[in-house]
C-alpha cells in the first residue's frame, strides 16, 4: 500500500449514556428569550385587544347618538303632523258648518227657500249593538228607499 492510499477503519459507536439523575427539587433555569418573546406576545394580544373594545365602545356610541337623533327628528314630524291633523279637523269641521253651506250657496247666486222642504229617508242601515256588523243592503232596501224618495213632493 502505498501512503497516498488511506485505509478507513469504521468508528466505534460511542455508547450514550442516559443523563443523570438530579434530583426532584432542582431543575433547569427556563430560556429568558423565551420568557421574553411570550411575554411580548401577551402584551401585544392584550393591546389589540384593547384596541378593538375601544373601537367597538366609540363605534356603539356613534350608532347610539345617530338614533337619538333619528328619534328626535321622528318625534318633531309627528308632533307636525299631529298640529296639521287638528288644523284640516278645523278646517273641515268650519267648512261643513250650516252657515259656511250657506254663506257658499249664496256666493253661487242661491236664493233661501221661502217654505223648506223635509225629505224623510229610512235609516241607511238597521242599528245593532254596538260591534255588530250590518247585513248588506240588498235590491228590496234600495226599493222601499226609492219609493220613499218619491213619495215627498
Amino acid at each position: 500500500m502505498s501512503s497516498a492510499q488511506r485505509v478507513r477503519v469504521p468508528a466505534r459507536p460511542v455508547p450514550r449514556t442516559p443523563p443523570p439523575q438530579r434530583p426532584a427539587h432542582l431543575r433547569i433555569a427556563p430560556d429568558v428569550r423565551r420568557r421574553r418573546r411570550r411575554a411580548r406576545i401577551v402584551m401585544t394580544i392584550a393591546c389589540l385587544v384593547t384596541v378593538a373594545s375601544l373601537f367597538a365602545l366609540v363605534a356603539f356610541h356613534v350608532f347610539a347618538a345617530q338614533s337619538a337623533f333619528t328619534l328626535d327628528r321622528l318625534s318633531k314630524q309627528r308632533t307636525n303632523e299631529q298640529l296639521r291633523y287638528e288644523r284640516l279637523r278645523e278646517e273641515v269641521a268650519r267648512l261643513s258648518s250650516p252657515a259656511s253651506v250657506i254663506a257658499a250657496a249664496q256666493n253661487l247666486g242661491m236664493k233661501p227657500a221661502s217654505t223648506p222642504l223635509f225629505i224623510k229617508a229610512p235609516a241607511a242601515a238597521p242599528r245593532g249593538p254596538a260591534g255588530s256588523t250590518a247585513p248588506p243592503l240588498d235590491d228590496a232596501t234600495y226599493d222601499k228607499t226609492k219609493q220613499a224618495l218619491d213619495d215627498n213632493p
